[in-house]
């Protein structure tokens, strides 16, 4: 694709407020930021930004970081994409406004590819159309899945426990074994489940006022030989409840991850948070969180699929 001249719409996915100090899902697009200058591509940046509390502030919030870490060149920044009902609800007509903006159209928002926006489904049928670096190289990691190396792991934990067990349904048959944590091994636990066949739960757990909120060292120690066996390991979600200070069952699985020789593939944001800025080479840290997660369940996803049908 020639992009000398062009002016590119690049989506990508800066909803990151409060913005940490080196923010992985804006450093990790750089390399296609870098490649589209090179190209002489003039670039507008989409993204959105919500904060917890529903709030859509503008991505003029975004400006004094960008200028730190992003390179010279022509780049221009689109307002917060949220602040326009066509977004979500995945308007033709702000899908043309949009087109009419740029030349061309790079998906590099693989973390904001399982919404059926606008941005996302639409705008990539309007204009000539192409995934980032970043977006290629996050499906030619987790495609690994779906064709895995023996013996393959797969660890879960964290919340929202409907996205993570359509992955489990859909991989078990997969994997040689699995290890549930946060609440969906909470869950396990309450309906007076044990570990059998592949699933493996916790053996000890950190409890207070009748509730779990980690899993215990004697955990991390039963799960660590089952991952030094492993060469293929997924997980997504940590293994305490993060938000009160129970960290200690997730950092200990991360330092038992980063002594493995596996190929090991990491997502979701929270679980991301608890990792150490420098990890071994065979660790991929995916940017995805429920993307990810679909994308593992179903082998495809909306913005996949709108690139596929330009």
């Amino acid at each position: 694709m020639n992009f000398r001249g062009k002016k590119v719409l690049l989506r990508v996915d800066f909803n990151v407020l409060p913005l940490k100090p080196r923010e992985p899902r804006i450093l990790k697009t750089i390399s296609t930021i870098k490649y589209l200058l090179k190209k002489k591509a003039k670039i507008i940046l989409l993204t959105h930004l919500e904060t917890n509390d529903g709030k859509t502030p503008s991505t003029k919030k975004l400006f004094p970081y960008l200028k730190k870490f992003l390179p010279m060149g022509e780049i221009k920044l689109f307002e917060n994409l949220r602040k326009f009902p066509g977004e979500k609800k995945n308007d033709l007509k702000f899908a043309k406004y949009l087109a009419n903006l740029g030349d061309i159209y790079v998906n590099e928002a693989f973390s904001d590819s399982h919404r059926k926006h606008a941005s996302i489904v639409l705008l990539p049928k309007l204009l000539p159309s192409s995934s980032g670096l970043l977006f290629k190289e996050e499906i030619k990691n987790l495609s690994r899945v779906f064709n895995p190396t023996h013996p393959f792991t797969l660890i879960l934990g964290g919340g929202k426990i409907e996205t993570k067990l359509p992955l489990l349904r859909t991989l078990l048959a997969k994997t040689d074994c699995v290890l549930l944590g946060g609440i969906i091994g909470n869950k396990f636990l309450k309906r007076k489940m044990i570990s059998s066949g592949k699933i493996f739960l916790p053996i000890d757990v950190v409890e207070s006022g009748g509730r779990i909120y980690d899993v215990g060292p004697k955990t991390i120690e039963s799960w660590t030989p089952l991952i030094n066996k492993s060469k293929l390991v997924v997980w997504n979600g940590p293994l305490g409840f993060l938000e009160k200070g129970f960290t200690d069952g997730t950092r200990k699985l991360v330092a038992a991850l980063k002594k493995s020789k596996a190929k090991i593939i990491i997502g979701g944001g929270d679980t991301a948070d608890c990792l150490p800025r420098n990890l071994p080479k065979n660790i991929f840290i995916s940017t995805g969180g429920g993307a990810m997660l679909e994308f593992l369940a179903k082998g495809t996803l909306p913005g996949i699929e709108a690139l596929k049908k330009q």
